[in-house]
């Protein structure tokens, strides 16, 4: 319980170090913390209750996606404000670090294993990005109505 507080306040950490990283306002740095600290929680919360990497990675990427989008349709911002920072607690450093270190230690099998793990991983992270992105996309297109996504129909050499 200590150890799974203990992440979710780095988390929270991390996220507004990556906010300042990315030179986001200081008004919403708070909020990108937030992202960070609430993925980390619907990750360990997800990892209690499912196995498989590839699913848990994909819904936790997509409560990531979903705050980013509700944070920027809050703040008029762009989503990528607040998606980036959101994302750093899944981002698989420790398979990546020990991938490599298995490489150079030619331990194929594990090397392998992580690397795996770590392209599971990230596959679901960006599928579960995708999933929200495309959903908010055409929401938006259902009730604003067809004007909003005209300009991907309009040909570049008609006006």
């Amino acid at each position: 319980m200590a150890e799974s507080i203990k992440l979710i306040l780095l988390s929270f950490i991390a996220s507004i170090g990556f906010g300042l990283k990315f030179q986001m306002q200081t008004r919403y740095l708070v909020w990108a913390g937030l992202g960070g600290a609430l993925t980390r929680l619907c990750y360990l919360l997800l990892l209690l209750v499912i196995d498989s990497r590839l699913i848990y990675s994909l819904l936790a990427a997509m409560f990531a996606s979903l705050y980013a989008e509700i944070m920027a349709m809050k703040f008029k911002m762009p989503s990528t404000v607040f998606l980036y920072p959101a994302i750093i607690p899944l981002t698989p450093g420790s398979l990546i670090y020990s991938t490599a270190v298995n490489f150079l230690l030619k331990d194929t099998t594990a090397m392998w294993q992580n690397a795996a793990d770590c392209a599971s991983t990230l596959f679901g992270i960006s599928i579960g990005f995708v999933l929200i992105s495309t959903f908010t996309y055409y929401r938006r297109v259902y009730f604003l109505g067809k004007d909003l996504a005209s300009h991907l129909l309009r040909h570049p050499h008609k006006k």
